[in-house]
């Protein structure tokens, strides 16, 4: 259904039909973390805002306290999934006009991915930044900083 969702959502089953079938799912298994998920993307197709945050959260506490991320990534502990988490809330925010939250969500994957040296986050970021700053601002100063620090630590 995952993919249906991102390449065909016609061939999905409807909106209402995906979201019984999720519940009946984690209903009998709380900590099944990809079904949080797409529950997180059957929301965002019916521009659920309060939905969609919450089985966004609940994707990545699932994911973290089961450890299958750092299984799968060999990375210790869970920064991994912190420092996704707030960038993807950050892109959340900012898909139903919500800057500010979308800023602050911002910072804090941007600060943990410094503390991570994780350049592949900070890029996302840089991403993140641009568009932000496309819909609050309308100005390059913030764009210009970026891609200057991107230079100088060696970032695509």
């Amino acid at each position: 259904q995952a993919s249906l969702l991102k390449n065909n959502e016609t061939k999905a089953l409807t909106p209402a039909s995906l979201q019984k079938e999720l519940n009946n799912l984690l209903k009998f298994n709380p900590d099944f973390a990809e079904a949080h998920y797409l529950s997180y993307l059957n929301s965002l197709r019916v521009q659920d805002v309060f939905s969609s945050t919450h089985s966004l959260l609940h994707y990545f506490d699932r994911l973290i306290l089961t450890g299958a991320e750092s299984k799968s990534t060999g990375e210790e502990g869970y920064g991994r999934s912190l420092r996704y988490a707030a960038l993807n809330l950050a892109a959340l925010h900012c898909r139903f006009g919500h800057y500010q939250q979308a800023e602050l969500a911002l910072q804090e994957a941007i600060r943990i991915a410094q503390e991570s040296n994780d350049h592949v986050c900070l890029q996302h970021c840089l991403s993140w930044l641009y568009i932000l700053e496309q819909k609050i601002l309308d100005s390059c100063v913030l764009l210009e900083h970026s891609v200057n620090k991107s230079l100088h630590f060696g970032l695509p």
